[in-house]
């Protein structure tokens, strides 16, 4: 390969942002409240799609398998729950889900008083060929943003 195309350029450096977004959003202690809540899920959302996009035209060039590996916390999810593991299903999840919602969690430290405190574990969609799934959001990012080199970067 000759090197990369401007598309890939632009998606990679798209995905490279939104998944710094993604992991400060993934470290981060909210308070308990419907209006911070509701604006975190609102941009978690956006991010989420945008990253899902770019990344996903990084690996259908390059083809490369790659696993979700890391966790930013550690809760115990119900045993009923599918935590989606491959990089590649939790990308196309997410840009073809049919309802995205993000899973809150409390968080054991108090930071925010009089609110509560939760951190934003994971993605959680349903599409047409997946029932209801997690994906979680820092891994998701870390996931891609340690992955290297990409095809297209190789002499």
């Amino acid at each position: 390969m000759s090197g990369p195309k401007a598309i890939l350029i632009h998606s990679r450096n798209t995905a490279e942002k939104s998944g710094i977004d993604l992991l400060a959003y993934g470290s981060t202690v909210f308070p308990k409240s419907d209006g911070v809540l509701n604006l975190a899920t609102g941009r978690l959302i956006e991010l989420g799609v945008e990253f899902a996009v770019s990344a996903r035209r990084c690996f259908e060039i390059d083809g490369s398998k790659v696993a979700i590996k890391a966790t930013r916390f550690q809760y115990q999810l119900d045993s009923n729950v599918h935590l989606e593991k491959d990089l590649w299903k939790a990308l196309n999840g997410l840009i073809h889900a049919r309802n995205l919602d993000i899973h809150f969690s409390d968080f054991p430290e108090s930071i925010f008083v009089n609110d509560g405190n939760v951190v934003a574990l994971h993605f959680v969609y349903e599409t047409d060929r997946y029932p209801t799934t997690y994906v979680d959001i820092f891994g998701l990012a870390w996931a891609f943003l340690t992955f290297g080199p990409f095809a297209w970067d190789l002499p």
